[in-house]
């Protein structure tokens, strides 16, 4: 009996094992992967067995680095095509990870005092603890040490440590577990228990700098963007300006047709440079050129898409704000509303409204939309699934939080709201108050 579950025992710590180290190393990308892995899982396995069938369990510990650590080393190098320091790696951290479920046993066997308490414990607790490292552990093993060679080598350390102080105090000696073998292994389970913690934590702490990252670069292009888009929307004010410069030439053409009793030509003229005055010229919102352009540029843009923008603005000409800042943050708002509104099947709820106003040294903006399905908000920010999306909520509460500001995202009976404030100081003669406009609920301004 004790023969029986010593085996059961001996194949499970293996089997433990060896999956543990290919899911460390990342896995089986391919069915060719699959089958070569099985075959020399099962070819090491019967070499096992054969060497325990010859020499028993004592010498097969003894030699178990040979003919079980090496095999599956050497799997994961031809067969996975995996980097070396990556394998042995992945084979000592497996073997660390075998103390968990030991110890577990330890204090089975302090209970109860007898080896078959040690044995059935051990075999009872391998399969669930396999199943929780390979759920939450095996990933950030696997990133930690292929995103870098010093990662390697810092993960790589403690099971190195632990593998060889392992097999000198326990396997090649009993100087560590006599007499009090509950006591002697805490030790080594709490080193583990720090290693799966920490690289636990180092790998979410990897995972949200690249996040970070990709999110300052999103927000980088948007900023060139915004930079790029005030370039054509200034060349459009420079159009307009040259167009009205040349209108005393229009007027001498017009003259002439007139003079010649040439009304038709005329007629026709006139309405040539009006169709030309209309294409380049901007809408008038605000005093702000900037933000005049901007408005001007989504009002064509909502008027293709069948959306109706009402836009009620009161902004001076000076704002101590950086333009691109402000570019950047009208326009993502009024493109998140506009987008949001062409997207519903009725025409006539296609309605985006926009207030801008100064209201004791601040800058309130106010934009309203309806929306169709669900919003889903993450940390109080509208987020998207739609790859290169998402990424304009972002950009308006980073501009919000450099200048010291405020924003809300707030979705609410099939409606969408965007309430900006952007403290600044401006002249006495320039503060207006911030009045919503009718059939809004306005910005609570106090």
């Amino acid at each position: 009996m004790n023969t029986l579950i010593e085996l059961i025992t001996f194949i499970l710590i293996y089997v433990y094992g060896f999956f543990l180290t290919i899911s460390f190393a990342g896995g089986c990308a391919s069915p060719k992967e699959r089958r070569a892995t099985g075959i020399l899982c099962v070819s090491a396995f019967l070499v096992q067995l054969v060497f325990l069938r010859l020499f028993g369990l004592t010498a097969t510990w003894y030699f178990y680095p040979v003919i079980a650590h090496l095999p599956i080393a050497l799997t994961l190098v031809f067969a996975l095509k995996r980097p070396l320091g990556m394998a042995v790696g992945s084979v000592l951290a497996a073997y660390f990870c075998c103390q968990l479920p030991r110890w577990i046993a330890s204090i089975f066997l302090a209970l109860f005092g007898t080896q078959l308490a040690f044995q059935i414990s051990y075999s009872l607790f391998i399969i669930p603890i396999f199943f929780l490292l390979k759920r939450y552990f095996t990933t950030p093993v696997y990133k930690a040490m292929s995103y870098s060679r010093r990662s390697l080598l810092l993960f790589g350390g403690l099971p190195v440590f632990f593998y060889v102080f392992d097999y000198i105090t326990r396997v090649y000696a009993a100087v560590l577990y006599d007499p009090l073998t509950m006591v002697s292994e805490f030790l080594p389970t709490a080193m583990v228990l720090f290693y799966v913690a920490f690289v636990s934590v180092y790998h979410n702490e990897v995972q949200r700098r690249n996040q970070i990252e990709l999110q300052n670069a999103m927000l980088a292009m948007q900023f060139e963007q915004a930079k790029n888009d005030m370039f054509v929307l200034r060349q459009i004010q420079e159009q307009t300006a040259t167009y009205r410069h040349d209108m005393r030439h229009h007027f001498t053409m017009i003259s002439g047709y007139l003079e010649s009793d040439q009304s038709v030509k005329a007629t026709r003229y006139i309405k040539s440079v009006m169709q030309d005055i209309d294409q380049i010229t901007p809408k008038s919102y605000c005093e702000n050129i900037m933000i005049n352009l901007v408005f001007s540029a989504f009002s064509d843009k909502a008027e293709k898409l069948g959306v109706r923008l009402a836009i009620e603005a009161n902004i001076p000409d000076a704002l101590p704000i950086n333009e691109t800042a402000l570019c950047t943050l009208f326009s993502n708002g009024l493109e998140n509303a506009v987008l949001a509104a062409a997207q519903l099947p009725d025409e006539k709820q296609k309605n985006v409204r926009v207030n801008c106003q100064l209201h004791k040294g601040h800058i309130l903006l106010y934009i309203e939309n309806p929306y169709k399905g669900e919003v889903v908000f993450q940390d109080h920010l509208p987020i998207s699934d739609c790859p290169g999306h998402g990424f304009g909520s972002k950009s308006i509460k980073l501009i919000a939080d450099m200048h010291g500001g405020y924003c809300s995202f707030e979705a609410k009976d099939g409606i969408f709201t965007l309430k900006v404030v952007l403290p600044f100081e401006p002249c006495k003669s320039t503060v207006a108050y911030f009045k919503p406009m009718p059939g809004t609920t306005g910005v609570p301004l106090e």
